[in-house]
């Protein structure tokens, strides 16, 4: 592999680890977070709102919570946030890999030939 390459590799590293450190802080923040998502539901066709949490389960189920008119906006950043958490972290682990999987092309670009001897 060329020096070129290799810097054009670099160089995407680098971009992605910034990309990274990006997410880090996202997850990393302090924001209170709800781990559930926020339904609106409509039970006559041009009726009011009615909202409730959806909770998930260890059993893969969910449960469903009555959202008070009062709460809903307090509601809604706490789930938000745990939507943004929630999708930085896949994107982080998706970031990773490409990191890792450019961090060993470099490494083998790197590496010098072993001549085994054996083409006479």
């Amino acid at each position: 592999m060329t020096k070129n390459q290799l810097a054009n590799l670099r160089q995407e590293i680098r971009h992605l680890t910034g990309r990274r450190f990006s997410l880090e802080r996202t997850a990393m923040g302090f924001v209170p977070m709800l781990r559930a998502s926020l339904l609106e539901r409509r039970f006559r066709r041009n009726g009011p709102a009615a909202y409730y949490l959806s909770i998930p389960n260890p059993a893969g189920t969910s449960r469903h919570r009555y959202v008070r008119k009062a709460d809903v906006e307090l509601i809604r950043r706490q789930t938000d946030a745990w939507r943004e958490f929630s999708q930085a972290m896949a994107e982080w682990v998706r970031v990773n890999k490409e990191v890792e999987g450019l961090l060993r092309r470099i490494g083998e670009g790197r590496c010098v030939k072993i001549d085994l001897g054996g083409g006479r």
